[in-house]
């Protein structure tokens, strides 16, 4: 608005300075646009002021008085800033709304295939995790840019949601990791497994609730998504030897964290305050 204030004030101010007539309106082009682009280099705020002034010649109809005309023209700048700037409050930040839920349903869908795949496809997965991770955060801080100063409520938190997708990758990361300790072709615990396929379903849930990533996912996943249960209802223990009982320690751990950072990453999702501690 600063640049457009003062392209309409140089370029009123050469109209009358300057002869009218073609050669007159050259001159104060040239002049004009000139010395506002010098400014503009080191004024950045002034960079559609040579526009501006540019517009204030040109489009000045030669019969019109000088007066008239500068004041048309800046009725029609302002209005123009003006649908400009309710453009950007209103269409922009739902633009980067629905962009960022698309981003977030990605990065769970890949967290869900990365749970249950098998050691051969973890490298490519994890590079494609750090991809999208970075695509989230570059997002994420234009949707917040976007959104400053305006009220929140019921937007996704992007930043709420970046901690708590990055921490359900360390959970992810620590399922597997626990699961790994069993002797190759040893299948987990039913207990263990059940957990396992409740934080799997729960983030297939999450990514079909958004709308992406998760488009094989039926109306059960949906409401598993909902809420994760907690490690009584699913009957995870420790019971057996001091291996069993290392390994259900070690994946009641990991499940824990996942059911955190899910309940973190709803409460982002709705644009509330995210708990501080599980349940």
């Amino acid at each position: 608005l600063v640049g457009t204030i003062a392209g309409a004030v140089i370029g009123f101010l050469m109209a009358l300075a300057t002869p009218s007539g073609e050669w007159g309106t050259l001159v104060a082009l040239g002049l004009s646009t000139g010395m506002l682009a010098v400014c503009a280099v080191h004024y950045p705020s002034l960079r559609i002021a040579p526009m501006t002034a540019a517009i204030m010649l040109v489009a000045a109809p030669s019969h019109a008085d000088v007066m008239v005309s500068a004041l048309h023209r800046v009725l029609e700048i302002v209005l123009g800033c003006l649908v400009g700037i309710g453009i950007t409050l209103l269409v922009f930040p739902r633009r980067a709304e629905t962009l960022l839920r698309a981003d977030v349903a990605d990065v769970l869908s890949l967290l869900a295939r990365y749970l249950v795949a098998d050691g051969d496809a973890s490298p490519s997965l994890d590079l494609r995790l750090d991809e999208a991770f970075g695509r989230l955060a570059t997002l994420g801080k234009q949707a917040s840019a976007e959104h400053f100063g305006r009220d929140h409520d019921g937007r996704l938190d992007a930043q709420g949601a970046d901690h708590a997708l990055r921490q359900l990758r360390i959970a992810v990361t620590g399922l597997r990791r626990a699961a790994a300790r069993l002797p190759p072709g040893t299948p987990l615990p039913a207990t263990l497994a059940a957990a396992g396929d409740a934080v799997h379903t729960s983030i297939l849930g999450m990514a079909a609730e958004l709308g992406a990533g998760g488009a094989a996912a039926g109306g059960r996943d949906r409401r598993a998504a909902a809420h994760l249960p907690t490690d009584d209802q699913i009957g995870l223990s420790a019971a057996g030897d001091a291996h069993a009982e290392a390994l259900a320690m070690s994946y009641g751990a990991a499940y824990a964290h996942a059911r955190l950072a899910l309940e973190q990453l709803r409460s982002a999702i709705l644009g509330r305050v995210a708990p501080v501690a599980g349940g």
